[in-house]
């Protein structure tokens, strides 16, 4: 769908007032872009220096996996609030239509916020693999890294806040609490690539 269209047909859809694609969509192309530009850095180390070849392949195997997962879960996202859309339209002149129609909104929601903690995951678990991969970078392409890992962290907080916006409107407490719960524990793990963005402005100088 939306990763066969142009950049500027991407743009145009996601300026427009059509409810997708929307932020979650945005925040999964913001995810590959920034595992991109990782990659791209892993690329370049691997072909300047032989002895880095093969320690990075794996790494860079990785990296081209999660960055269609991230562009898959661009679409997903939009199919999931689609979904929602298509529930509220449903039938509810009786009271079992109503009931129906509350059933699917709750299933739909509930779609809606995994999607986007899937995401969030996603990218804990990419900025953990880069932390543990990246030491050190030659100076000239750490701005490259240091973008990526902005790109990662904008993705993060935009698909946090997509869990949030879900969450206020499901009713379901277990649910809530559990995604509550794992968003919690998150917070912990997005430490890392925040730490990672750090090291790397340090290298830049960046004030």
């Amino acid at each position: 769908m939306f990763r066969d269209q142009s950049l500027d047909q991407f743009l145009a859809q996601l300026s427009s007032r059509a409810p997708t694609p929307g932020g979650g969509s945005a925040a999964g192309l913001a995810a590959a872009m920034g595992v991109a530009l990782v990659e791209m850095v892993a690329n370049v180390v691997s072909s300047r220096y032989e002895s880095e070849k093969a320690r990075l392949e794996d790494f860079i195997a990785a990296s081209e996996t999660m960055r269609s997962g991230f562009l898959e879960l661009m679409e997903q996202d939009s199919s999931a609030f689609e979904g929602y859309m298509a529930a509220m339209k449903l039938p509810k002149e009786t009271d079992e239509e109503k009931t129906l129609r509350r059933s699917a909104m709750q299933t739909a929601l509930k779609g809606s916020a995994v999607v986007p903690m899937n995401l969030a995951e996603k990218v804990c678990e990419f900025a953990e693999l880069s932390n543990a991969t990246f030491s050190s970078t030659p100076k000239d392409i750490a701005s490259d890294l240091y973008v990526g890992s902005a790109m990662l962290e904008a993705a993060y907080q935009g698909a946090i806040a997509n869990v949030h916006v879900n969450l206020a409107y499901i009713k379901d407490p277990v649910f809530v609490n559990e995604v509550r719960a794992s968003v919690d524990a998150l917070t912990h793990r997005i430490g890392v690539l925040t730490s990672f963005k750090e090291t790397v402005g340090r290298l830049l100088e960046i004030p």
